[in-house]
């Protein structure tokens, strides 16, 4: 399903740059959505890796509007997670056109962000932001690594956005600069080229995209976009020479046509190409080479929707064409179908599948520890079905239950391979490798919530798959069985908000390969992770935040030999002007 962004300024970084999504992501907080909506279960699963892979189509009549510069900036919460996956955000919003953040904590955790809307009129908006994440003396110690090596990372954005309005149309554009600096702290020292594990990473994206003006009712709503994005790691692992990059280029048109005040036909239309720069080294005389996989997948939707008060209906099919990406077509649905059965009770069915173009930028953003010699596969999923019910909202009460089935081809998974060359079994635990599985499975869960206006709000949701080899709807890139999450959002004064959440990621494991390339599961430790943390708001201009992470001091590895941090304390400082 499609996941929805606030693009401006500090959201533009974590729609587009995804700098917070490893296993301790800053700027989330660590309380819940004041306003919960049990619509797209599937939506709420920031866990997924790899997620059963919704190809994205690019306009809806729900999405195809005047530009979301509208939008109040939002002020960052600036709280550290220590989980490898984050919590559900809450914001707040500032019609203020700047913001300044910064905080420190244990094992010299910092983070720090600004953003200015340079202009700020009814129909231009330019604005700039950076953000800076890093950790510099992390003591994440793991019973799966031979050596005990501090973490650290240094991980830098800064960003332009611009936006005009025109009497056709909306003219939105955005770029940034991606730059991260970190080790392998869980490696095999001995193994590694050269005397430390320093990893480097250059990023840079510009997105340029045009949406024509809004019909309601009858009339064309249509959108044109074009992106282009450069990832590179700087190292190879064992070999001196440069990691693998890519470049990336996407074009995608979105139309639709409302017919009639409730029947419309649309057309999604997206190519994605993708050339990967993969360096050689040979050994016997030193010299290297730069070798080149190109890879391009077409992707049409054609579909028919239809709104009225109590239904809404959308059918259609991707088609996608590949090219030097195995089958050259493939076929999947795509489904949506709401039915308010009662007031305050909704049934759902949603059907989705296709072929999707993964990259390298895609893979690091969810996971920095993946191989420098990395190439990702294009997953394809035949069918990913999901229904269930709604309930609420009833004063404050909101419920939803459901159950789902998915079959994913070449799916990426983390896997461990046996080191034939030394008398006793080792793994790699230095970096994440990864191996391509065919899975599928069903799940089901559910979840609740309740709001006390002004005062308090609170939700659990539990999510369950059974995993085998080839057997799991995947909820993470740890497949976890069992998932989790409960918080609660305390108001006692008007500027004071404090907030207690609670994540289990039970029965986790990745593969492991033996030397006679057999496949087997490896068990991770479950993730117990119990979060505390404030916001006080001074004034309108000043405000100050605490957090406490990982409570219970729990150890678990967010990749394989790689631990998390102990307990975790980050307070600090937002400025709003």
């Amino acid at each position: 399903m499609k996941r929805q962004y606030i693009l401006l300024l500090v959201a533009a970084l974590i729609a587009c740059g995804s700098v917070a999504a490893q296993e301790q992501e800053l700027n989330k907080e660590i309380t819940i959505d004041s306003q919960f909506v049990p619509v797209e279960q599937k939506a709420s699963k920031s866990n997924q890796l790899p997620e059963v892979y919704h190809p994205q189509s690019s306009a809806t009549a729900g999405t195809i509007g005047y530009s979301d510069w509208a939008v109040p900036a939002e002020v960052p919460s600036s709280v550290v997670t220590l989980s490898p996956y984050g919590y559900k955000t809450s914001r707040d919003f500032s019609l203020n056109r700047g913001y300044f953040d910064f905080g420190l904590g244990t094992c010299l955790n910092m983070m720090g962000s600004a953003g200015y809307r340079i202009v700020d009129l009814d129909r231009t908006k330019l604005g700039i932001w950076l953000q800076h994440n890093s950790t510099w003396t992390g003591e994440n110690k793991s019973d799966n690594s031979l050596f005990a090596i501090d973490q650290h990372w240094n991980d830098n954005v800064i960003g332009i956005d611009f936006s005009h309005r025109f009497d056709k149309g909306t003219l939105s554009t955005n770029a940034f600069y991606h730059y991260d600096n970190f080790n392998y702290f869980g490696r095999m020292q001995d193994r590694w080229y050269g005397t430390d594990s320093t990893q480097t990473v250059n990023e840079f994206r510009i997105d340029v995209g045009w949406e024509g003006p809004f019909h309601e009712a009858e009339g064309l709503n249509y959108s044109f976009r074009v992106m282009y994005n450069y990832f590179g790691f700087g190292n190879d692992a064992f070999n001196p020479i440069e990691g693998n990059s890519e470049n990336h280029l996407r074009v995608q048109f979105g139309g639709e046509f409302a017919s009639s005040e409730y029947s419309h036909i649309g057309l999604d239309l997206k190519y994605d190409y993708i050339n990967y720069n993969i360096h050689h080294f040979n050994t016997l005389d030193e010299t290297s080479s730069v070798g080149h996989e190109n890879m391009g997948l077409f992707k049409i939707m054609p579909y028919y929707a239809y709104r009225s008060g109590r239904m809404s209906l959308k059918a259609g099919v991707h088609l996608d064409v590949s090219f030097n990406d195995g089958a050259v077509f493939r076929v999947a649905p795509h489904f949506e179908f709401r039915y308010d059965l009662l007031r305050g009770l909704q049934f759902y069915a949603e059907a989705d599948g296709g072929k999707m173009a993964n990259s390298l930028s895609r893979m690091f953003a969810t996971n920095r520890y993946i191989s420098p010699r990395t190439l990702p596969v294009n997953p394809y999923t035949p069918l990913d079905i999901q229904g269930g019910f709604k309930i609420g909202p009833f004063a404050g009460f909101n419920a939803t239950i459901y159950g789902g089935w998915a079959k994913v081809k070449d799916a990426m998974h983390p896997a461990l391979y046996v080191n034939p060359s030394v008398s006793e079994a080792t793994y790699n635990c230095s970096m994440s490798q990864f191996a391509t599985f065919d899975v599928k499975g069903w799940c089901a869960g559910g979840e609740v919530a309740y709001v006390f206006p002004t005062m308090a709000d609170a939700y659990v949701s539990l999510e369950y798959s059974p995993q085998d080899n080839d057997e799991g709807y995947i909820f993470g890139d740890d497949r976890a069985e069992l998932v989790l999450n409960a918080g609660i959002k305390l108001r006692p004064i008007k500027k004071l908000t404090v907030g207690i959440a609670y994540q289990l990621r039970a029965h986790r494991s990745l593969m492991f390969a033996d030397a006679a390339g057999v496949w087997y599961k490896q068990e991770l430790q479950d993730v117990n992770n119990l979060k505390l943390g404030a916001n006080y708001r001074l004034n309108e201009i000043v405000g100050f935040f605490v957090s406490l992470d990982n409570l219970l001091n729990k150890r678990w590895d967010t990749h394989y030999g790689m631990g998390t941090q102990p307990i975790g304390v980050i307070g600090g400082v937002s400025l709003l002007f």
